[in-house]
């Protein structure tokens, strides 16, 4: 029989063989390809559930030859696809040690709530909120957008929207606004807030990919004289296509002047704030009503760790408290403690997420973080200038934080071979291992994204997947 309850000394043995195969993992890296592709490999993994169990050395070197080796690659140096951080070592540590409290923080006077509860005033001060601002941690951008929403909903309806549903009868229909550039985790929450996409309202951006306000408030007029309810307006601190940041200022002076609820989607760049010098450029994100944001992107944590913040204390959970009858009811329980964080989101089960955010916090310190935020800025800026002075590339967009944008461009080649023929210099880098990217789409054109959220990119590795791409369009534009 498997025994379950190990000793202290069976602990440390298999900790350490499981870290030696983490130190491995990490030091093997850059000798193995970007993204590690499983391919006609994924038979290794189809297997019948096992009736009797293995040694714990033999499930350990299937996974270090097997699935270690094929990751999805943001740990690496030239992983550029998305914006998917490389992990802390100090977080994978702290989540070893979570793991091994395994507390369940929907509430409680016990450690992981605290340290939820500090972690939550940490991040608040970074985006600069206010002291009363109540948070909760998610598992990322898409949850918490969608519980900052789902409280707007609530705080917006001139209704019991709880009691009587979005559709009562005789209330108007709730209208949310948002950049055409906004996240696609926004469209889902608007879906799953029963809101309906026609309801939806899509802002054209400018030339920099920034919201147009002047847009947004004729369209909340003409909403307004057709007997609609606006309500909610997302502006969009850092977006994933560009890394563009909405006039959140201007946003939140009009939400101000019209009683509209403003959300700040900062998933990506709300961070970025750390760094004193980039707060300029999210003036307005301090007035928000609710703000999200992701420690796992530019705090280098491992996932998952999102954040959801609400400036108005009381709001969460006017939109997800309901009592239960197994959750403690006596006011003279020992277990009472901070408020629940069961009562601020939809989940009752939540995992320990908060001690790799305060370790890290705390091992490197604010000054350390808006060193590194600098540095991945400072690298998009150098890749640009890099583009721009090589005639082969065009730059598509403005670099928005750490977020590059351009395409080959040979000379005599029509808009859709050129759309072709970049998908086909992404698909040839990413195939041949030493670089992960994905395009993505701006006005119409295909464009190859490079977002930088990683402490272990240099320049060097910039330069090598310039010069590797333009060996890819001598070679395909040779043979064409």
């Amino acid at each position: 029989m498997t025994d379950f309850d190990l000793s202290p000394d069976e602990l440390r043995r298999l900790g350490l063989l499981a870290v030696e195969a983490v130190a491995t993992h990490r030091a093997e890296l850059e000798a193995r390809p970007v993204f590690g592709k499983v391919g006609v490999r994924a038979s290794l993994f189809d297997e019948p559930l096992p009736e009797e169990g293995r040694p714990f050395e033999e499930v350990l070197a299937f996974a270090r030859e097997h699935v270690l080796p094929s990751p999805f690659g943001n740990s690496h140096p030239r992983f550029f696809a998305f914006i998917n951080a490389s992990a802390d070592p100090v977080g994978v540590f702290a989540d070893l040690m979570a793991h091994a409290m395994n507390p369940n923080c929907w509430g409680g006077d016990h450690a992981a709530i605290h340290v939820e509860h500090r972690v939550l005033a940490w991040l608040a001060s970074i985006l600069g909120l206010p002291r009363e601002t109540e948070g909760i941690l998610t598992s990322g951008g898409s949850m918490a957008n969608f519980t900052a929403l789902a409280a707007a909903r609530v705080a917006m309806a001139p209704w019991d929207i709880r009691q009587e549903g979005v559709g009562a009868a005789g209330q108007p229909r709730l209208v949310v606004y948002a950049s055409d550039q906004v996240h696609n985790c926004v469209d889902k929450a608007v879906d799953l807030l029963g809101l309906g996409w026609k309801q939806l309202r899509k802002i054209a951006s400018d030339d920099g990919f920034r919201m147009r306000v002047d847009l947004l408030g004729a369209q909340i007029a003409h909403d307004r004289a057709a007997g609609l309810l606006p309500a909610i307006v997302v502006g969009t601190a850092g977006t994933v296509n560009t890394g563009a940041v909405d006039p959140l200022e201007e946003i939140a002076e009009l939400c101000q002047r019209e009683g509209l609820w403003f959300h700040a989607d900062g998933a990506y760049g709300g961070m970025a704030v750390v760094a004193d010098e980039l707060g300029s450029l999210f003036r307005g994100l301090e007035s928000a009503h609710s703000v999200a944001a992701d420690p796992h992107k530019w705090l280098y944590v491992p996932y998952e760790a999102g954040a959801c913040f609400v400036r108005e204390p009381g709001r969460l959970a006017a939109a997800f408290r309901r009592p239960a009858e197994y959750l403690v009811q006596d006011a003279e329980s020992p277990l009472l403690g901070p408020p629940g964080f069961n009562d601020r989101g939809p989940e009752l089960s939540r995992a320990f997420k908060a001690l790799k955010v305060w370790m890290g916090l705390k091992v490197h310190g604010r000054r350390a973080y808006a060193e590194r935020v600098r540095r991945d800025c400072a690298l998009a800026q150098f890749l640009a200038q890099e583009v721009d002075r090589r005639p082969v590339f065009e730059r598509l967009a403005p670099v928005g934080l750490s977020i590059v944008n351009f395409r080959c461009r040979p000379d005599g080649m029509s808009e859709r071979r050129l759309d072709a023929l970049n998908r086909q210099v992404v698909n040839r880098l990413v195939a041949g291992g030493g670089f992960m990217l994905a395009p993505t789409v701006l006005r119409g054109r295909v464009s190859m994204r490079v977002c930088i959220v990683n402490f272990r990119t240099t320049e060097t590795d910039l330069l090598a997947l310039l010069d590797e791409t333009e060996r890819c369009v001598q070679q395909l534009v040779g043979g064409r």
